[in-house]
């Protein structure tokens, strides 16, 4: 009796640890402002090439309000709501970055944490790289994951106060602050930060706070009753999306009122400012040719 060879090994059937792995980079432009300057670098063939020279395998891109501007400088299809069907590997060989995008989410956290390491039945995913406006919202964000972070300002909001934000957090060791211009070599510079400060960070060794910024907001927090119960899970409470729905109908009641009172008195200025420049001279000494007389004397 022949012996039967066994199957051959797959990359489905192999050990998770034996598995390609997968490394992520994924760069947040914040919800509202525009940030056209960090998704136009972030895929460019300097950034890309970058990316792959360090192993990167994916690229994920929230744009926010400059989407459309990200479709059509990938090149790829459009999708159903707000999500584009990824654009596959740079390389002729299958190889290369996987490049993807959407608009806005209301939670990101699913897409920062696929930057951090795991291992699973579907495979190896090591650690990768989040780049972010240097926001202070998204910036703790990453944070809390322990993320690899290139924050990089945006300079044309309001004082520049990113530019801020991202210097000190730079100083401080939490991460690498980018530049537009030079957003590869912050990459290059990321991938030896391989020792960020902790987030959040010790407390020194004589402060009075020794269980450091989660101590400090405990103390300032009252303790919740053992019967406490949140709001909507109360009996009878409303569905969020009915609360969501009623306050946006307060809201444009209020809107609408609101416009018709400065339409009001917009028309009536607009009324005392024609009459007052229709009005004769000799309208007495409270009208403009009483008051020219009054000034000559």
């Amino acid at each position: 009796m022949s012996a039967t060879a066994p199957p051959a090994a797959t990359a489905e059937s192999a050990p998770p640890s034996e598995r390609a792995a997968s490394k992520y980079a994924f760069v947040t432009v914040g919800a509202s402002a525009s940030f056209k300057q960090l998704i136009e670098e972030v895929i460019s063939d300097a950034v890309i090439a970058k990316l792959e020279s360090h192993s990167f395998t994916h690229l994920i891109v929230q744009c926010g309000p400059d989407y459309e501007f990200f479709k059509n400088a990938v090149g790829i299809a459009d999708a159903a709501g707000d999500a584009a069907s990824p654009r596959g590997p740079s390389g002729e060989d299958g190889k290369g970055l996987i490049i993807n995008g959407f608009a806005f989410k209301d939670d990101l956290y699913d897409d920062m944490e696929l930057t951090t390491a795991d291992e699973s039945e579907e495979g190896v995913r090591v650690p990768g790289l989040i780049i972010t406006h240097a926001g202070s919202g998204s910036i703790l964000d990453a944070l809390d994951l322990n993320a690899n972070i290139v924050a990089v300002p945006n300079t044309s909001l309001m004082d520049n106060h990113q530019s801020e934000i991202a210097e000190e957090m730079e100083y401080q060791g939490f991460l690498v602050q980018g530049k537009i211009g030079s957003i590869a070599d912050a990459i290059e510079k990321a991938a030896h930060h391989v020792n960020p400060c902790p987030w959040p960070p010790p407390a020194p060794p004589d402060s009075v706070w020794p269980g450091g910024l989660w101590q400090i907001i405990r103390s300032r927090m009252r303790p919740l009753p053992p019967d406490y119960v949140p709001v909507l899970q109360r009996p009878g409470a409303k569905p969020t999306d009915q609360l969501i729905a009623e306050f946006e109908a307060e809201w444009l009641a209020m809107k609408t009122e609101l416009d018709e009172i400065v339409a009001k008195n917009v028309a009536k200025r607009d009324a005392e400012l024609a009459a007052e420049r229709d009005a004769p001279e000799s309208s007495g000494w409270f009208g403009l040719g009483g008051l020219w007389r009054w000034l000559m004397g």
